[in-house]
């Protein structure tokens, strides 16, 4: 009897033991660095302290507005990334030089990355890491939420008449 008592207590701290481990791995199986993913033309990064910087994919820089208050104002010049990098600041052009979000082939697609949201019409992916979060959405949006709330929308439409 005393035998048994014994195995049996040695099992249970083997299976601690064991268990402590597996915690342990999947501890480790979290991300360390910044998350990559690309989507709607963009490749981007979120890092651990939860800063969005995104490269515009193409060699001609786009144009683009920043919004405050209910005023767009037309940046004079095309930009190639945008940052949320700061609470205090809304989404603005980043002007480093290169593709500092992008990874050496590509960044992988946001349906690889990220978790399905939304439904219908609406439906698409969203990655969500350090506090910030992108995700794709109606008709191929894009955007992104970082530091402070701040954030950016990308969607395509064309209208005609």
């Amino acid at each position: 009897m005393r035998v048994r008592r014994m195995v049996a207590g040695a099992a249970a701290v083997a299976l601690a033991g064991g268990a402590a481990v597996a915690g342990a791995g999947v501890a480790d199986a979290a991300p360390r660095g910044p998350v990559y993913f690309s989507a709607a033309g963009f490749n981007c990064a979120i890092a651990p302290s939860g800063n969005v910087g995104c490269d515009l994919n193409g060699s001609v820089p786009v144009q683009q507005s920043l919004g405050i208050g209910k005023v767009s104002i037309y940046l004079p010049f095309g930009v190639r990334q945008i940052l949320i990098d700061s609470p205090w600041l809304p989404a603005h052009p980043g002007l480093g030089i290169g593709t500092p979000f992008t990874l050496p082939g590509g960044n992988p697609s946001i349906d690889k990355v990220g978790v399905p949201s939304g439904s219908g019409a609406t439906s698409g992916s969203k990655v969500s890491y350090a506090g910030s979060s992108c995700s794709t959405g109606f008709h191929g949006s894009f955007s992104c939420v970082g530091p402070g709330g701040h954030g950016f929308s990308y969607y395509i439409s064309i209208a005609t008449s």
